[in-house]
């Protein structure tokens, strides 16, 4: 009599069981690492995107704005509906009507929040022809859908412009800005 080489019914349903228990250890880990992943993409198109900007205004000598837009025609307030970058001729701001789009930041996840902290209370960042920024320091704070801190960010930017990302420096998971305060996530959505 030749043996079989297949599963018997309880083996197939120890094996089934098993990775059952297995995938529910591994499914939190793998809905984290999506958490992180997205809210990662975020903070690094706006950081390529103040690059961008320094570079610009620098390389062509011409003063460079990022606005929030919630229409992406025109400077806004809110920061999560997305941004727009301009050559802002006048240096007063305002997208004109001389003055064209060059780029967009996209809109955020429904229930994140993005917010501009700068030194001189505007809510738009510009750099001078010379790459620098006129006494505007201060951060980007992401919140991610949820509020959960972990998944937060902080992009600081100095006077004389570079963005730099803010970093975890007492090790409890929750990234801090350039003064040492760490990130808050007001709503919990």
């Amino acid at each position: 009599m030749k043996k079989s080489l297949g599963f018997t019914l309880i083996e197939l349903l120890l094996s089934i069981t098993i990775l059952a228990i297995v995938a529910s250890y591994a499914l939190p880990t793998f809905s984290d690492l999506t958490r992180r992943y997205k809210s990662e993409a975020k903070g690094r198109e706006l950081f390529e995107l103040l690059i961008l900007m320094r570079t610009k205004a620098y390389s062509e000598h011409k003063s460079y704005t990022l606005c929030p837009s919630e229409n992406g025609s025109s400077c806004g307030k809110d920061w999560a509906y997305g941004a727009i970058l301009f050559a802002d001729n006048d240096r007063d701001g305002e997208l004109d009507a001389s003055e064209k789009i060059e780029r967009t930041l996209s809109k955020l996840e429904d229930g994140a929040t993005l917010s501009w902290n700068a030194f001189n209370n505007k809510g738009f960042i510009t750099f001078r022809p010379n790459g620098t920024t006129p006494a505007q320091s201060g951060n980007f704070k992401y919140c991610p859908p949820g509020g959960e801190e972990k998944y937060g960010w902080f992009i600081i930017l100095n006077t004389i412009g570079r963005p730099y990302f803010g970093k975890d420096r007492d090790g409890d998971g929750i990234v801090e800005n350039g003064s040492g305060s760490p990130l808050t996530c007001d709503a919990k959505n």
